[in-house]
């Protein structure tokens, strides 16, 4: 039994996972019992399957549960010291019930609403209507639908640089699915993996539960630091040279090439995590590393979370022309139905149009944001990753400890990159990461009053 609240900001998706999560952790799902199908479980709550699909993708992958073909999900025998007792996740929960704030500056939200559009219920429609014409329906290509990969090589060659074939791409069911199978498809006794220092958490996460050693890459100014790269081999270097996360500078081209320079001498790869490169409000946007690459040394990785919808769940990797796919082990991990939506919705033009209303909606935000900061503040507060994306990281000369209690009294969510290091001992605790993609742009000023309120408080 699942209680789903569609008022809430958390993901419908996220919901279901989490509250499974916690059924099989408390023993509530006995182990080899039959979850839900998937079908069943979006009608009996009048959800989308797609949300279903994206929970159990998630569980399996975390090892909770297993898909056997043809039959459904099942949950997997968990070690007896590792659970808990009904009664103490019942109080774990409670403990930790996350608490929603008035004002949350969240990095991933996105306004507005893409499930609303016009061109988004049309190219569904277009999709239903290819669909029920079907009198068979077959299981997907294991790289996914060809028309959808012909369609995003087609966005990539023209907007990114990329030149590749559509044999070269494989559709995944999110970011994080895309650096399982990464995982999967390297070897950890063959290659070592270096991350950006800080960076995404999902990077470290994937790599070091798939045995992968792992070297912290420290930043400076202009990104990844190389000298540091440069005295590793056999290495998968994962980094976000286009707009570095959390940090936001730009990777500078010489140091592009001394990075492609040293996967060929040092039989490297590079993971090139290409997120939301698109989002450039003072130049244009920077071309993709693997359009530099003439070696085949850069994979690349694409999302649709950032520009269409978090929940979505829909990513996809390049690989270079010259690797051998074992497209027996590959599955995309996505339906049939959203990724003919999303071809049609590409094929038709809609979406470079969403990406330019979101650029002029977000510049418009972005600009709002720094001139309040200059006006109120001058060099008192530091801001990094001006120029770009959804979010800056805010550096605040804080005189008290607990920052984010300060900010909590005020109603007011940021969240400390504290996290986002490899060793989270390393303070940073006055550097905060502040997003405002999902911020209606009416509402701003009400948000930054209360921003404001709060940094006061701590100067």
């Amino acid at each position: 039994m699942l209680e789903l609240n569609k008022e809430i900001k958390t993901p419908i998706y996220q919901q279901i996972y989490e509250q499974f999560k916690e059924q099989i952790i408390s023993n509530t799902l006995k182990a080899h019992e039959r979850l839900p199908a998937t079908r069943t479980l979006a009608q009996d709550y009048h959800i989308s399957r797609n949300s279903v699909l994206n929970a159990y993708q998630q569980l399996e992958s975390e090892g909770f549960i297993s898909s056997k073909i043809g039959s459904g999900f099942y949950v997997e025998e968990l070690p007896e010291n590792n659970m808990q007792n009904e009664k103490d996740a019942v109080i774990l929960n409670s403990e930790n019930e996350e608490k929603t704030y008035r004002y949350d500056f969240r990095y991933g939200s996105i306004e507005p609403n893409f499930y609303q559009t016009k061109a988004f219920r049309k190219a569904l429609k277009e999709a239903l209507n290819e669909l029920e014409e079907k009198t068979i329906l077959n299981d997907l290509e294991p790289q996914g639908l060809f028309s959808f990969r012909k369609q995003i090589a087609e966005h990539l060659r023209e907007v990114r640089g990329v030149d590749c074939d559509p044999k070269q791409i494989v559709i995944t069911g999110g970011h994080r699915y895309s650096l399982n199978l990464l995982a999967e498809f390297f070897d950890h006794k063959d290659y070592d993996v270096a991350i950006e220092d800080p960076g995404h958490r999902d990077v470290r996460n994937v790599f070091e539960k798939a045995s992968y050693k792992i070297h912290p890459i420290p930043l400076d100014d202009n990104g990844i630091r190389i000298d540091q790269i440069g005295k590793l081999s056999h290495t998968l270097v994962c980094l976000t040279p286009s707009h570095q996360f959390p940090m936001g500078m730009i990777l500078p081209i010489a140091r592009r090439f001394e990075l492609l320079k040293w996967a060929k001498e040092n039989d490297g790869y590079i993971i090139e995590d290409d997120y939301d490169s698109e989002l450039r409000y003072r130049e244009r946007p920077i071309p993709a590393l693997y359009s530099l690459d003439l070696h085949e040394r850069v994979i690349y990785l694409g999302s649709f979370s950032k520009s269409l919808s978090p929940d979505l769940r829909v990513s996809y990797i390049v690989f270079p022309a010259g690797i051998s796919l074992p497209l027996q082990s590959f599955h995309s991990g996505t339906s049939l139905l959203i990724q003919m939506t999303l071809s049609n919705y590409l094929k038709s033009g809609e979406y470079r149009k969403r990406i330019n209303r979101m650029r002029n909606s977000l510049r418009k935000k972005h600009n709002m944001i720094i001139d309040f900061f200059h006006e109120n503040y001058q060099d008192k507060i530091k801001i990094y990753g001006i120029g770009g994306g959804s979010h800056f990281v805010l550096e605040i000369p804080n005189k008290k400890k607990d920052l984010l209690k300060i900010f909590h009294e005020e109603d007011v969510a940021v969240y400390p990159i504290s996290d986002l290091y490899f060793d989270r001992k390393t303070g940073h605790e006055n550097m905060i990461m502040i997003g405002y993609s999902g911020i209606p742009l009416k509402q701003m000023n009400e948000y930054l009053d209360h921003l404001k309120t709060a940094i006061d408080l701590l100067m």
